[in-house]
C-alpha cells in the first residue's frame, strides 16, 4: 500500500511539473491532482484500518504510519500548491520554480526507489542523490526569491505578481520541507530494517 501510495505521489508530481510548463492546460492538471489526493485520502485511510487490525508487520508500525503520513503530507502540499497555480493565473512561469517542481519530482522518484528496496530488504539509501538535489532545490528558490523581489520601488503595477510568486514560492519551500520530512522517515525505516 505504501507503493501504491507513492505511485499516487508521482503522478501528482509530474502532473505538477506539467503545471509549471503547460500554462494552457493548469485547469486539468490541478483536476488530475485533486483527483490523485482523493484517492490518496481512501488509500491512507485504508492502510491505517489495516495498520491497526494486523498483529505482525514487516516493519515497524511506527515507521509504516510516519510514511504513509509523510507521503500523505507531500500530496496535500501539491494540491495547494496547484490550486495556488491555478488560481493565480500567471502569464508566465519562472526558470527557477519550473526546475524546483521538476527536481521535486525526481526526488519522489528516489522515495519510490528506497520504498522498493525496503519492501525487499536490501540497501536503498539514496542519502547523497536526495542531499545534492536539496541543496539545488535551495539554490533555485533562493535565486527565483530573489528575481522576483528585484523591481523597481517606482513599479507598484508588479507588486500582485510579486506577491503572487512569494506564495509560489513558499508553496514550493513547504513542498520541499516534507518531501525532505518524507525522504527522513524512509531513510529511519532502511536503517533500521535492512
Amino acid at each position: 500500500m505504501l507503493l501504491e501510495q507513492n505511485n499516487l505521489l508521482r503522478q501528482a508530481a509530474e502532473e505538477n511539473v506539467r503545471l509549471f510548463s503547460e500554462v494552457e492546460n493548469r485547469y486539468s492538471s490541478y483536476k488530475i491532482i485533486a483527483e490523485l489526493e482523493d484517492k490518496a485520502d481512501i488509500l491512507y485511510r485504508k492502510l491505517g484500518r489495516s495498520l491497526s487490525s494486523t498483529f505482525i508487520t514487516p516493519i515497524d508500525r511506527e515507521d509504516i504510519l510516519r510514511i504513509s503520513q509523510g507521503q500523505e503530507e507531500c500530496l496535500d502540499n501539491l494540491q495547494s500548491l496547484a490550486a495556488r497555480l491555478t488560481s493565480y493565473n500567471m502569464p508566465d512561469m519562472l526558470f527557477s520554480a519550473q526546475k524546483t517542481a521538476s527536481i521535486v519530482q525526481e526526488m519522489f522518484a528516489l522515495t519510490t526507489d528506497m520504498l522498493v528496496g525496503l519492501s525487499k530488504r536490501r540497501d536503498a539509501h539514496k542519502t547523497r542523490a536526495f542531499r545534492n538535489m536539496r541543496a539545488e532545490c535551495d539554490s533555485l528558490l533562493a535565486v527565483g526569491l530573489a528575481e522576483v523581489m528585484d523591481v523597481s520601488e517606482q513599479n507598484l503595477s508588479s507588486l500582485p505578481s510579486v506577491l503572487k510568486w512569494m506564495q509560489i514560492y513558499t508553496g514550493l519551500e513547504n513542498l520541499l520541507h516534507q518531501v525532505t520530512e518524507l525522504f527522513e522517515h524512509i531513510e529511519e525505516a532502511v536503517m533500521k530494517n535492512v
